[in-house]
Protein backbone atom coordinates (compact mmCIF):
# COMPACT_ATOMS: atom_id res chain seq x y z
CA UNK A 1 0.00 0.00 0.00
CA UNK A 2 1.25 3.50 -0.88
CA UNK A 3 1.31 6.11 1.83
CA UNK A 4 -0.10 9.61 1.46
CA UNK A 5 3.19 11.17 0.36
CA UNK A 6 3.63 8.57 -2.38
CA UNK A 7 0.11 9.14 -3.64
CA UNK A 8 0.68 12.88 -3.75
CA UNK A 9 3.94 12.36 -5.63
CA UNK A 10 2.27 10.01 -8.10
CA UNK A 11 -0.55 12.54 -8.54
CA UNK A 12 1.84 15.40 -9.29
CA UNK A 13 3.88 13.27 -11.69
CA UNK A 14 0.70 12.25 -13.51
CA UNK A 15 -0.53 15.86 -13.56
CA UNK A 16 2.82 17.05 -14.92
CA UNK A 17 2.78 14.34 -17.56
CA UNK A 18 -0.76 15.24 -18.63
CA UNK A 19 0.15 18.91 -18.73
CA UNK A 20 3.18 18.25 -20.89
CA UNK A 21 1.10 16.06 -23.17
CA UNK A 22 -1.56 18.76 -23.54
CA UNK A 23 1.13 21.38 -24.15
CA UNK A 24 2.76 19.23 -26.84
CA UNK A 25 -0.60 18.57 -28.46
CA UNK A 26 -1.48 22.27 -28.41
CA UNK A 27 1.87 23.29 -29.88
CA UNK A 28 1.60 20.64 -32.60
CA UNK A 29 -1.96 21.66 -33.44
CA UNK A 30 -1.00 25.33 -33.56
CA UNK A 31 2.06 24.59 -35.70
CA UNK A 32 0.00 22.52 -38.11
CA UNK A 33 -2.66 25.22 -38.30
CA UNK A 34 -0.09 27.95 -38.92
CA UNK A 35 1.63 25.86 -41.61
CA UNK A 36 -1.71 25.15 -43.30
CA UNK A 37 -2.64 28.82 -43.22
CA UNK A 38 0.80 29.75 -44.60
CA UNK A 39 0.41 27.31 -47.49
CA UNK A 40 -3.10 28.54 -48.30
CA UNK A 41 -2.06 32.19 -48.04
CA UNK A 42 1.05 31.67 -50.19
CA UNK A 43 -0.84 29.75 -52.90
CA UNK A 44 -3.65 32.30 -53.01
CA UNK A 45 -1.26 35.24 -53.04
CA UNK A 46 0.94 33.69 -55.73
CA UNK A 47 -2.05 32.93 -57.98
CA UNK A 48 -3.60 36.36 -57.49
CA UNK A 49 -0.36 38.22 -58.10
CA UNK A 50 0.48 36.16 -61.19
CA UNK A 51 -2.94 37.00 -62.61
CA UNK A 52 -2.06 40.68 -62.15
CA UNK A 53 1.43 40.10 -63.65
CA UNK A 54 3.10 40.92 -60.32
CA UNK A 55 5.86 38.46 -59.47
CA UNK A 56 6.52 38.89 -55.74
CA UNK A 57 7.81 36.25 -53.36
CA UNK A 58 4.81 34.84 -51.49
CA UNK A 59 6.98 34.06 -48.44
CA UNK A 60 7.72 37.74 -48.00
CA UNK A 61 4.01 38.53 -48.15
CA UNK A 62 3.32 35.81 -45.57
CA UNK A 63 5.95 37.31 -43.24
CA UNK A 64 4.45 40.76 -43.74
CA UNK A 65 0.97 39.42 -42.98
CA UNK A 66 2.21 37.71 -39.79
CA UNK A 67 3.92 40.93 -38.67
CA UNK A 68 0.73 42.87 -39.47
CA UNK A 69 -1.45 40.54 -37.38
CA UNK A 70 0.98 40.63 -34.45
CA UNK A 71 1.45 44.38 -34.68
CA UNK A 72 -2.27 45.11 -34.75
CA UNK A 73 -2.76 42.84 -31.74
CA UNK A 74 -0.03 44.67 -29.79
CA UNK A 75 -1.44 48.07 -30.71
CA UNK A 76 -4.92 46.95 -29.65
CA UNK A 77 -3.60 45.75 -26.28
CA UNK A 78 -1.66 48.96 -25.64
CA UNK A 79 -4.64 51.14 -26.57
CA UNK A 80 -7.46 49.30 -24.80
CA UNK A 81 -5.95 46.58 -22.58
CA UNK A 82 -8.85 44.40 -23.77
CA UNK A 83 -8.63 40.90 -25.21
CA UNK A 84 -11.78 41.55 -27.24
CA UNK A 85 -10.17 44.49 -29.05
CA UNK A 86 -6.97 42.50 -29.56
CA UNK A 87 -8.93 39.62 -31.08
CA UNK A 88 -10.91 41.95 -33.31
CA UNK A 89 -7.80 43.68 -34.64
CA UNK A 90 -6.09 40.34 -35.24
CA UNK A 91 -9.12 39.22 -37.25
CA UNK A 92 -8.91 42.46 -39.24
CA UNK A 93 -5.23 41.80 -39.90
CA UNK A 94 -6.09 38.26 -40.99
CA UNK A 95 -8.64 39.39 -43.60
CA UNK A 96 -6.91 42.62 -44.67
CA UNK A 97 -4.63 41.01 -47.33
CA UNK A 98 -7.63 39.28 -48.91
CA UNK A 99 -9.50 42.56 -49.06
CA UNK A 100 -6.50 44.26 -50.64
CA UNK A 101 -6.11 41.49 -53.22
CA UNK A 102 -9.82 41.73 -54.08
CA UNK A 103 -9.56 45.54 -54.34
CA UNK A 104 -6.58 45.46 -56.70
CA UNK A 105 -8.18 42.72 -58.81
CA UNK A 106 -11.39 44.72 -59.12
CA UNK A 107 -9.43 47.82 -60.03
CA UNK A 108 -7.48 45.94 -62.68
CA UNK A 109 -10.64 44.46 -64.20
CA UNK A 110 -12.27 47.89 -64.26
CA UNK A 111 -9.28 49.36 -66.09
CA UNK A 112 -9.34 46.46 -68.54
CA UNK A 113 -13.04 46.96 -69.21
CA UNK A 114 -12.46 50.63 -69.92
CA UNK A 115 -9.74 49.70 -72.43
CA UNK A 116 -11.84 47.15 -74.28
CA UNK A 117 -13.63 49.50 -76.77
CA UNK A 118 -10.40 51.18 -77.90
CA UNK A 119 -8.62 47.84 -78.15
CA UNK A 120 -11.39 46.33 -80.26
CA UNK A 121 -11.35 49.35 -82.54
CA UNK A 122 -7.59 48.92 -83.03
CA UNK A 123 -8.10 45.27 -83.92
CA UNK A 124 -10.85 46.19 -86.38
CA UNK A 125 -8.63 48.88 -87.91
CA UNK A 126 -5.83 46.38 -88.38
CA UNK A 127 -8.19 43.94 -90.07
CA UNK A 128 -9.50 46.65 -92.43
CA UNK A 129 -5.88 47.52 -93.29
CA UNK A 130 -5.39 43.95 -94.52
CA UNK A 131 -3.62 42.38 -91.54
CA UNK A 132 -4.50 38.93 -90.26
CA UNK A 133 -6.14 38.49 -86.86
CA UNK A 134 -2.84 37.61 -85.09
CA UNK A 135 -1.19 40.57 -86.81
CA UNK A 136 -3.98 42.92 -85.74
CA UNK A 137 -3.76 41.62 -82.16
CA UNK A 138 0.02 42.12 -82.16
CA UNK A 139 -0.40 45.68 -83.37
CA UNK A 140 -2.99 46.36 -80.68
CA UNK A 141 -0.67 44.95 -77.98
CA UNK A 142 2.13 47.25 -79.09
CA UNK A 143 -0.08 50.36 -78.94
CA UNK A 144 -2.26 49.77 -75.86
CA UNK A 145 -0.98 50.19 -72.28
CA UNK A 146 -1.34 47.54 -69.54
CA UNK A 147 -3.33 45.71 -68.31
CA UNK A 148 -5.06 44.76 -71.57
CA UNK A 149 -1.80 44.62 -73.53
CA UNK A 150 -0.40 42.12 -71.00
CA UNK A 151 -3.43 39.86 -71.27
CA UNK A 152 -3.53 39.82 -75.07
CA UNK A 153 0.24 39.37 -75.24
CA UNK A 154 -0.09 36.27 -73.05
CA UNK A 155 -2.92 35.09 -75.32
CA UNK A 156 -0.65 35.42 -78.36
CA UNK A 157 2.29 33.73 -76.62
CA UNK A 158 0.14 30.73 -75.77
CA UNK A 159 -0.69 30.32 -79.45
CA UNK A 160 2.98 30.63 -80.43
CA UNK A 161 3.94 27.70 -78.19
CA UNK A 162 1.29 25.46 -79.77
CA UNK A 163 -1.92 26.09 -77.80
CA UNK A 164 -4.96 26.08 -80.05
CA UNK A 165 -6.96 29.26 -80.61
CA UNK A 166 -10.02 27.99 -78.71
CA UNK A 167 -7.98 26.75 -75.75
CA UNK A 168 -6.06 30.02 -75.51
CA UNK A 169 -9.34 31.91 -75.68
CA UNK A 170 -10.82 29.75 -72.92
CA UNK A 171 -7.78 30.44 -70.75
CA UNK A 172 -8.14 34.13 -71.48
CA UNK A 173 -11.78 34.11 -70.37
CA UNK A 174 -10.88 32.32 -67.12
CA UNK A 175 -8.19 34.87 -66.31
CA UNK A 176 -10.40 37.85 -67.13
CA UNK A 177 -14.01 37.03 -66.15
CA UNK A 178 -15.72 40.12 -67.58
CA UNK A 179 -18.73 40.36 -69.87
CA UNK A 180 -16.92 42.47 -72.47
CA UNK A 181 -14.31 39.79 -73.08
CA UNK A 182 -16.99 37.12 -73.31
CA UNK A 183 -18.69 39.13 -76.09
CA UNK A 184 -15.38 39.57 -77.92
CA UNK A 185 -14.65 35.87 -77.56
CA UNK A 186 -18.06 34.98 -79.00
CA UNK A 187 -17.50 37.29 -81.96
CA UNK A 188 -14.09 35.76 -82.70
CA UNK A 189 -15.39 32.20 -82.42
CA UNK A 190 -18.37 32.86 -84.69
CA UNK A 191 -16.15 34.58 -87.23
CA UNK A 192 -13.73 31.64 -87.34
CA UNK A 193 -16.53 29.11 -87.73
CA UNK A 194 -18.87 30.88 -90.14
CA UNK A 195 -16.76 33.63 -91.70
CA UNK A 196 -18.12 37.09 -92.40
CA UNK A 197 -16.86 40.65 -92.01
CA UNK A 198 -15.10 40.46 -88.63
CA UNK A 199 -13.92 44.08 -88.77
CA UNK A 200 -17.49 45.38 -89.04
CA UNK A 201 -18.63 43.09 -86.24
CA UNK A 202 -15.84 44.32 -83.97
CA UNK A 203 -16.64 47.96 -84.74
CA UNK A 204 -20.29 47.44 -83.76
CA UNK A 205 -19.18 45.61 -80.61
CA UNK A 206 -16.83 48.44 -79.69
CA UNK A 207 -19.61 51.02 -80.13
CA UNK A 208 -21.97 48.92 -77.98
CA UNK A 209 -19.38 48.51 -75.23
CA UNK A 210 -18.58 52.23 -75.28
CA UNK A 211 -22.27 53.09 -74.83
CA UNK A 212 -22.51 50.53 -72.04
CA UNK A 213 -19.56 52.08 -70.20
CA UNK A 214 -21.09 55.54 -70.62
CA UNK A 215 -24.35 54.41 -69.04
CA UNK A 216 -22.50 52.71 -66.20
CA UNK A 217 -20.55 55.92 -65.55
CA UNK A 218 -23.79 57.91 -65.32
CA UNK A 219 -25.23 55.34 -62.92
CA UNK A 220 -22.12 55.53 -60.72
CA UNK A 221 -22.40 59.32 -60.64
CA UNK A 222 -26.09 59.19 -59.70
CA UNK A 223 -25.57 56.59 -56.96
CA UNK A 224 -22.41 58.18 -55.51
CA UNK A 225 -24.47 60.24 -53.03
CA UNK A 226 -26.23 57.12 -51.73
CA UNK A 227 -22.92 55.32 -51.31
CA UNK A 228 -21.43 58.28 -49.44
CA UNK A 229 -24.47 58.47 -47.17
CA UNK A 230 -24.11 54.78 -46.41
CA UNK A 231 -20.44 55.23 -45.49
CA UNK A 232 -21.20 58.23 -43.26
CA UNK A 233 -24.10 56.51 -41.49
CA UNK A 234 -22.02 53.37 -41.03
CA UNK A 235 -19.09 55.28 -39.51
CA UNK A 236 -21.21 57.41 -37.14
CA UNK A 237 -21.60 54.72 -34.42
CA UNK A 238 -17.87 53.99 -34.47
CA UNK A 239 -17.01 57.69 -34.31
CA UNK A 240 -19.48 58.24 -31.47
CA UNK A 241 -17.99 55.27 -29.62
CA UNK A 242 -14.48 56.74 -29.97
CA UNK A 243 -15.63 60.16 -28.73
CA UNK A 244 -17.43 58.70 -25.71
CA UNK A 245 -14.44 56.51 -24.89
CA UNK A 246 -12.25 59.63 -24.87
CA UNK A 247 -14.71 61.72 -22.81
CA UNK A 248 -15.97 59.05 -20.37
CA UNK A 249 -13.48 56.17 -20.26
CA UNK A 250 -14.88 54.81 -17.00
CA UNK A 251 -18.42 54.63 -18.37
CA UNK A 252 -17.17 52.93 -21.55
CA UNK A 253 -14.89 50.50 -19.71
CA UNK A 254 -17.48 47.67 -19.43
CA UNK A 255 -18.04 47.83 -23.20
CA UNK A 256 -14.55 46.41 -23.79
CA UNK A 257 -13.97 44.35 -20.64
CA UNK A 258 -17.28 42.67 -19.73
CA UNK A 259 -19.14 39.90 -21.53
CA UNK A 260 -22.26 42.01 -22.02
CA UNK A 261 -20.11 44.77 -23.53
CA UNK A 262 -18.57 42.26 -25.93
CA UNK A 263 -22.05 41.02 -26.83
CA UNK A 264 -23.13 44.62 -27.51
CA UNK A 265 -20.10 45.22 -29.75
CA UNK A 266 -20.79 41.99 -31.60
CA UNK A 267 -24.41 43.03 -32.16
CA UNK A 268 -23.27 46.47 -33.38
CA UNK A 269 -20.85 45.00 -35.92
CA UNK A 270 -23.42 42.47 -37.15
CA UNK A 271 -26.01 45.22 -37.69
CA UNK A 272 -23.37 47.41 -39.39
CA UNK A 273 -22.54 44.54 -41.74
CA UNK A 274 -26.21 43.88 -42.56
CA UNK A 275 -26.82 47.59 -43.16
CA UNK A 276 -23.81 47.80 -45.49
CA UNK A 277 -25.12 44.84 -47.51
CA UNK A 278 -28.60 46.39 -47.78
CA UNK A 279 -27.23 49.78 -48.90
CA UNK A 280 -24.94 48.05 -51.41
CA UNK A 281 -27.92 46.18 -52.87
CA UNK A 282 -29.89 49.43 -53.14
CA UNK A 283 -27.20 51.45 -54.93
CA UNK A 284 -25.92 48.60 -57.14
CA UNK A 285 -27.60 48.70 -60.55
CA UNK A 286 -26.62 46.25 -63.28
CA UNK A 287 -26.65 47.42 -66.88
Amino acid sequence: MLDAHSLIAVFWVAAFGCGMLLFWFGVRTATTGVQKYQDQFSNRARTTLEQMFLFIDAKQLWTLNAVLIGGMGIVGWLMSNSLFVVGGLCVVGYFLPRLLFAFFQMRRLRALRNQMPDSIMLIAGGLRAGASLPGALTQMVSEMPPPISQEFDLFLREQRIGVSFDDALDSFEKRVPVEELALLSSALRVSRETGGNLAETLERLAATLREKLTIEGKIRALTAQGKLQGIVVGMLPLALMAVLFHMEPEAMWPLFHEWYGWATLGFIFVMEFIGAIIIRKIVSIDV
